[in-house]
């Protein structure tokens, strides 16, 4: 197949890491795949390989540039965005492009109830992929047409759950050699919605002096302040953003999602894929798929994950039922369970247009 990716995010964030794993994993695949990014995006540092084409500054000029890269016309094009911007702009391309043999699908992987929702109605687009049930049913209630939206779960490749380093190793960097206590360890980023708040303040609460609490992406200049006020200090330890996230997954006990909202973070199926058991806010898609890999409590209220911590620290064989049953689910989701399924919507699209394709 002729695959074509534009992402309007110029980051590597989740979504945008989401986006690389499945054009990677389609290009492996043998498909044909071309992938538009920002003129600022950070993406090919990850995968220098793939065929990049770095749009224009003004989103006024992305559509003439971008057809510009097209096939010949009689080609049958698959054409997926990903993030608010370039969805919306190819809801409108699909529509003027309604000549050509262009199969046009948009992603949408966060929960929150879009502002508008035209782009969702749109007769240009054939499908919109999101990566939960509970992100399809904020679509259902602005109208997006139940035909056009399909559940397809984030995978994750498999190195993303194998460490560069030695356990050790990192041990030794956090300067824990010596330590032989409970380590909870969260991923995320400085954003409110992630949680880091409510997080640190319930760690205060559960008072585990035989812990420490490692938050991965949580920049220290801007939380020093809230851990020294809550007497935290030397147990709760930001990180910074890190590249290799497994290195430092091997030697957390417990995986801590303190999210106010979410879709599906690629932090919960990474955690899996390392045995982790998990404890996470109840929001988004993630009670869809926990399925008895640790303990969900309600955002924002920190007594409640004080006192889930408090159970995950005090019962050790709780804690190693909830890891088997993580290992088991981390199996079906891969990136390769993800691909199967793209691979199948992209080509009965085609099909049902009417533009068969001559296999990969």
């Amino acid at each position: 197949m002729n695959i074509h990716y534009i992402t309007s995010s110029g980051s590597k964030s989740g979504g945008a890491r989401q986006a690389l794993y499945i054009a990677s994993g389609m290009a492996e695949r043998g498909h044909d795949v071309t992938f538009f990014i920002p003129h600022d995006g950070e993406l090919p540092e990850l995968e220098p390989d793939l065929r990049w084409i770095r749009l224009p500054e003004s989103h006024k000029q992305w559509r003439a540039f971008i057809e510009s890269h097209l096939p010949a016309p009689q080609t049958p094009v698959v054409f997926h965005a990903f993030h608010n911007k370039a969805c919306k702009l190819l809801t409108w391309w699909g529509w003027l492009w309604r000549k050509r043999k262009i199969a046009t699908l948009i992603n949408r992987g966060v929960i929150y109830r879009p502002g508008n929702p035209l782009p969702y109605w749109s007769p240009g687009l054939d499908a919109i992929t999101v990566n939960s049930e509970a992100c399809s049913r904020v679509l259902g209630r602005i109208g997006a047409p139940k035909s056009k939206r399909h559940v397809i779960y984030n995978g994750i490749p498999d190195d993303r759950g194998t460490p560069q380093r030695t356990r050790e190793e990192v041990r030794a960097e956090l300067g824990m050699d010596d330590f032989a206590g409970l380590v909870f360890g969260t991923v995320g980023n400085n954003k409110p919605v992630k949680g880091f708040d409510p997080l640190l303040k319930a760690y205060a609460q559960a008072d585990l002096p035989d812990s420490r609490l490692f938050l991965i992406g949580a920049d220290p200049a801007q939380w020093e302040d809230v851990i020294r006020e809550l007497g935290l200090e030397g147990r709760a330890v930001c990180l910074g953003r890190k590249n290799h996230v497994s290195d430092y997954l091997q030697v957390f006990d417990v995986f801590v999602i303190s999210s106010l909202s979410e879709s599906l973070p690629n932090t919960l199926l990474e955690a899996w894929m390392c045995g982790l058991p998990i404890l996470s806010t109840r929001v988004g898609g993630i009670p869809e798929i926990m399925d008895d890999s640790g303990i969900l409590v309600r955002p924002n209220k920190p007594q409640e994950m004080a006192a889930a911590m408090r159970r995950l620290y005090e019962h050790p064989e709780e804690r190693e039922t909830f890891s088997r049953r993580a290992r088991e689910l981390s199996a079906h989701y891969t990136l390769q369970h993800k691909l199967d399924k793209l691979e199948s919507l992209y080509s009965s699209l085609l099909l049902r247009k009417g533009y068969a394709y001559g296999g990969n």
